[in-house]
């Protein structure tokens, strides 16, 4: 098999894979919902909203970098894996090891500090689930990565089944997830192990490199895992946990949106990088443009269909206890939309190798949103917490956008935002006059209006859906960078 047939081949097990892990995630996410109601999904969310803390002490970007090194034909593979997968252990064990304790000291009811002890395990083989990684991906054999994940989620969902029916309670869901991560790393062990030694590794002169290159990114997770979860740490410990399960649910439902975007951006990633490989700047920017007009006329309908259909889809969800999520949902989805953009940003970024430039604006943003969140929640829960949210996606959007157009004097052009935003209005039409109907009928109708609409205003044509599926067929002279 050549190589472009093998990076086609993982490209399509890996975007099949996840599509199963996120559709079973989400039955999950129903299951649990519905079981703990609105204050034990609180209590859930908080105890992983806790440990996400503890967790950015954890990633260190190795994820990155292991993947870097390894692929360098210099480098010894078990070597660089072995010290990898060691460091990440050593941290999981301290920063997790010690967050039961330090939970202690927190306002928490019982329950949530038994279940931050019990949930700090999963966190662990999670961790050590995203080091393996990066093998998988140097030798374009993500189908294990694929297989390991569905494999774990089809168990995690008969092990969810048990625990609701048995009536285990919370702790019956959290071992649940546990049990996810346990057997997604193990099983990944065991495709990692056939290929190389992997093996506890203190090699100090390995460790500093890794660490010497990781910093930044780690630094930059970090900070931006500081404001995207502060708001529910935050209003854990000062409001009630029905008010945090409410929050928690929608908040739920935005993250398995970004993973889906994370998902078609990764496929996008080595176009980006290949084009800025041999600085073609034209070529560049037909990627960015075409890749942004896709998100836009996904993003738009997106916000505007949220609007109207935020509460019925939140009770098809997380059921009928969570209608006042789908008015959260509203909010959100506006702070979805700016994420998903700013995405595109980052990862051009990324593959400018410029991610630097970004760890100021992303400290004054986690800087900027612990100081919202300490204001805005007090007064008004988990509104203000949505709208500080908003506040700070939008933020890194127009930052994203700033550190791109400095290094490469370029930003997409809008003519297809403003024709999507005129097709979205359109589809409020039918959805504001029939809002009785149910969410399947209204969904589909919305959907429907919308592209035909975009159609009839020409924001997309047959040459439109070409340029977004063979980006990479552009043939434009080269430009330098």
């Amino acid at each position: 098999m050549t190589d472009v047939r093998k990076i086609a081949h993982n490209t399509l097990i890996q975007v099949i894979g996840k599509a199963l892990s996120i559709a079973i995630g989400l039955i999950g996410f129903g299951l649990m919902a519905r079981y703990l109601g609105q204050e034990g999904f609180g209590y859930y969310s908080t105890i992983y909203a806790f440990l996400a803390i503890f967790g950015i002490l954890i990633d260190l970007g190795l994820q990155m970098t292991t993947t870097q090194l390894i692929s360098d034909p210099a480098e010894d593979e078990s070597r660089i894996l072995s010290n990898s997968l060691t460091i990440r252990l050593t941290a999981s064990i301290i920063f997790l090891g010690v967050a039961p304790l330090i939970a202690l000291f927190f306002p928490y009811p019982k329950i949530i500090k038994i279940g931050i002890a019990v949930a700090a395990v999963g966190f662990i083989f999670t961790s050590l689930v995203s080091t393996l990684t990066s093998l998988f991906q140097k030798h374009l054999v993500m189908y294990k990565v694929a297989t390991a994940d569905v494999v774990a989620k089809i168990l995690f969902i008969v092990v969810l089944i048990s625990a609701v029916s048995l009536d285990l309670g919370l702790m019956g869901i959290i071992s649940a997830v546990v049990i996810d991560s346990f057997f997604t790393f193990a099983i990944l062990f065991y495709f990692a192990s056939q290929k190389v030694l992997i093996r506890p590794a203190f090699d100090l002169l390995v460790w500093r490199k890794i660490i010497s290159r990781t910093w930044p990114i780690a630094l930059t997770i970090g900070l931006n895992l500081i404001y995207f979860k502060g708001d529910i740490f935050i209003m854990s410990l000062i409001k009630s946990q029905t008010e945090v399960g409410l929050y928690g649910a929608p908040y739920k439902v935005l993250e398995v949106l970004i993973n889906i975007n994370y998902l078609f951006l990764g496929l996008i990633l080595p176009i980006l990088t290949m084009v800025i490989a041999v600085k073609n700047l034209e070529r560049l920017k037909i990627v960015i443009q075409s890749t942004f007009n896709f998100l836009i006329i996904l993003t738009t309908p997106l916000i505007v269909g949220g609007y109207f259909l935020g509460r019925p889809l939140m009770v098809l969800m997380a059921g009928p206890d969570f209608v006042i999520s789908g008015d959260i949902i509203k909010i959100l989805l506006i702070a979805t939309g700016a994420i998903l953009t700013a995405g595109l940003f980052g990862y051009v970024i990324v593959a400018l190798n410029k991610q630097k430039q970004m760890i100021k604006f992303y400290a004054a943003n986690a800087i900027i949103s612990i100081i919202g969140y300490l204001i805005f929640i007090p007064l008004y829960s988990y509104w203000g917490a949505a709208w500080m949210t908003v506040f700070t996606e939008v933020f890194i959007l127009f930052t994203a956008a700033y550190v791109m157009k400095k290094n490469i004097n370029f930003l997409p052009g809008l003519k297809i935002f403003w024709k999507s935003i005129a097709a979205a209005l359109v589809m409020a039409i039918p959805l504001y006059l029939f809002p009785n109907l149910s969410f399947i009928i209204s969904l589909t109708i919305g959907v429907v209006v919308y592209f035909i609409a975009l159609y009839l205003l020409k924001g997309f044509d047959k040459e439109t859906v070409l340029d977004i599926i063979k980006i990479k067929n552009h043939e434009t002279p080269d430009n330098q960078l």
